[in-house]
């Protein structure tokens, strides 16, 4: 076989390999605005276990990365069966002013955030409720769990009284 230069017609020597560059991370209020998720549907989805994945900043801050973003929006279009032309053409949309606010935010962490994107608040609100609802049968067990121990059983009445 024979190698890349000589089908290019170029005679160079060497070999160029492109390293993956680690991407910037984006602290909370900019991955809620490059979602199109309010803040606090961010912050609720994190807590919750629940949205993108979610990593540290070297200051312990958290953050997202712009690859896990999109592959939890893909991940969303795709359980509300809309194609990729339609994402597309959706985030297209709303691209300058999300790039516009993303931004601004850099240069002032305390700008006003743009409204939400409907169709991010209805795909997300799905996903936590079915959360919330574990998060609720969690909470009740322990709760439940805590009354079994401090309650007067029959056991402990016959036997200190």
């Amino acid at each position: 076989m024979t190698p890349p230069s000589h089908i290019s017609g170029h005679n160079t020597t060497g070999q160029v390999f492109h390293l993956p560059l680690r991407s910037r991370l984006l602290a909370t209020p900019e991955a809620a605005v490059y979602l199109g998720l309010s803040l606090r549907r961010l912050k609720t989805l994190a807590i919750l276990g629940a949205g993108p994945q979610r990593t540290h900043t070297p200051d312990g801050r958290p953050a997202y990365r712009r690859e896990d973003l999109e592959t939890y929006l893909s991940n969303l279009y795709e359980k509300a069966d809309i194609s990729d032309t339609e994402r597309v053409r959706r985030r297209a949309e709303r691209a300058n002013q999300r790039n516009a606010t993303l931004e601004r935010l850099q240069a002032d962490p305390q700008v006003d955030l743009p409204s939400p994107d409907p169709f991010m608040m209805m795909a997300t609100t799905g996903e936590m409720c079915q959360h919330m609802v574990f998060f609720a049968l969690k909470v009740m067990a322990i709760f439940g769990f805590i009354l079994l121990c401090i309650s007067p059983t029959p056991l402990l009445r016959t036997h200190f009284n």
